[in-house]
């Protein structure tokens, strides 16, 4: 006997047990979307319709929906967005608080318009939407770049305050949707990790210190200053800073001298919806593949603002170092659900408080404890002299950046750094520890 068709429950739930539905949402999994976002670039390609890819993102209306209250609701948006697709659609989750759609059969600006408005009617009272569009093949021909530009919308309808925004490159002004900074108002500087394993260079982290008239606004320990630069204008200047380290490292990376670096996120941006888009449109429009790109956080300011942002970063292959900054264990243990953590820092300087060598060593040996746990690795901070970059690694530290391993550098001095450092510079990957 022949076997009858699929039924749709049928269908579902082998779809599940294959790990292409999200179980949170019911929606398809982000990596089937990006999958049939490729074939769908490809059939345009070889003549087919064109179609549009929206990039959808939420916020929450008022201060009550945070936490899990966010969640429920994020669910039930879900459950709408399948409501109101279509066969032929593609909804997905594509991290906390955002959602992409493929709207195949060369759909009209007016009704995608009007869909947009639809979606964000229903959740008004909890939710804020925006929703940036781009079409195949008027706006790109390739999933990359189409992803990127509707991203770049959605920043633009975020910036203009409307629901809907179709991609529009005279407006676009940078990947990100912000208006650019001059080159003179902005000098990449880097700073080196060490890896304490062979000496070599493990990353350059972005250094984005003096940006703003207050400093500390970049420092990954503040949580809520109070100084005057509001969050838009620390946002520009963030993204500012980060697009024009991009483009200094590039041809670095190319020669092969440079393979990671990593970018210190303020506090106060960690809530902030639209700082993981722009990251990640950054990181398309120069090629950076995001498994080379590091977000560094400070534990407590992850605790305070929440994790959105470091999982939309994480969920693209975005790597995480969590900046202990004094914080304390219990931090750590309260954030043992935020997965993965590549690394771990901690204040070297901070060590020459304990009186005895012996409370020293066994708070760094409690750190790299801690690490193994999350199979991350372990990178010391204000390291500022050769003997104590010697006893951390002798303990078993994976890096250290500080006075000892080398200074901050404007982007002219990294080229010269990097060739005398050529007999052991490359990038690592973070091991993973058994």
């Amino acid at each position: 006997m022949e076997p009858g068709p699929l039924l749709a429950e049928d269908h579902d739930a082998t779809m599940r047990q294959l790990g292409l539905i999200d179980a949170r949402t019911g929606l398809p999994h982000r990596d089937l979307l990006l999958d049939r976002l490729g074939q769908a670039t490809a059939g345009v390609a070889r003549g087919g319709s064109a179609f549009a890819l929206m990039y959808i993102g939420t916020s929450p209306a008022t201060p009550a929906v945070q936490g899990s209250a966010m969640e429920t609701v994020m669910q039930q948006f879900a459950c709408q967005l399948h409501r109101l697709s279509r066969r032929t659609d593609s909804f997905s989750r594509m991290s906390a608080s955002e959602f992409a759609a493929l709207l195949p059969g060369n759909p009209s600006v007016a009704g995608l318009m009007a869909m947009g408005q639809k979606i964000a009617t229903e959740f008004a009272d909890r939710v804020q939407v925006h929703i940036g569009v781009a079409l195949c093949p008027r706006h790109a021909g390739d999933a990359d770049t189409l992803l990127m530009q509707a991203r770049s919308a959605l920043e633009q309808a975020r910036l203009a305050q409307v629901t809907t925004a179709l991609f529009e490159p005279r407006t676009a002004q940078t990947a990100s949707g912000f208006a650019p900074i001059t080159d003179s108002a902005v000098r990449s500087a880097f700073q080196p990790v060490q890896d304490l394993r062979d000496g070599g260079l493990s990353r350059l982290q972005i250094s984005t210190t003096g940006l703003t008239p207050a400093q500390d606004d970049f420092a990954p320990t503040e949580l809520g200053s109070t100084s005057q630069t509001s969050r838009k204008d620390l946002m520009v200047r963030l993204i500012a800073a980060t697009d024009a380290a991009l483009r200094h490292a590039q041809p670095w990376r190319q020669q092969g001298l440079v393979q990671r670096l990593s970018l210190p996120l303020p506090g106060r941006l960690l809530d902030e919806p639209g700082l993981a888009s722009a990251l990640l449109a950054l990181l398309d429009r120069h090629r950076w593949p995001a498994r080379h790109f590091m977000v560094e956080a400070q534990a407590a300011a992850v605790a305070q603002r929440g994790g959105d942002v470091i999982e939309a970063l994480t969920r693209a292959g975005v790597a995480l170092a969590l900046d202990d900054g004094g914080s304390g264990l219990n931090l750590h243990v309260a954030l043992a659900g935020l997965d993965p953590v590549a690394e771990f820092r901690f204040d070297a300087a901070a060590l020459g408080l304990l009186p005895r060598p012996e409370q020293r060593t066994a708070v760094v040996r409690s750190i790299l404890a801690l690490a193994r746990g999350w199979n991350a690795r372990v990178v010391a901070d204000g390291v500022d002299d050769l003997d104590t970059l010697a006893w951390l690694g002798e303990l078993g530290c994976d890096g250290a950046q500080g006075a000892a391993c080398g200074k901050v550098m404007p982007a002219e001095q990294v080229l010269a750094w990097c060739a005398g450092h050529t007999g052991s510079t490359r990038a690592h990957s973070p091991p993973v520890r058994r």
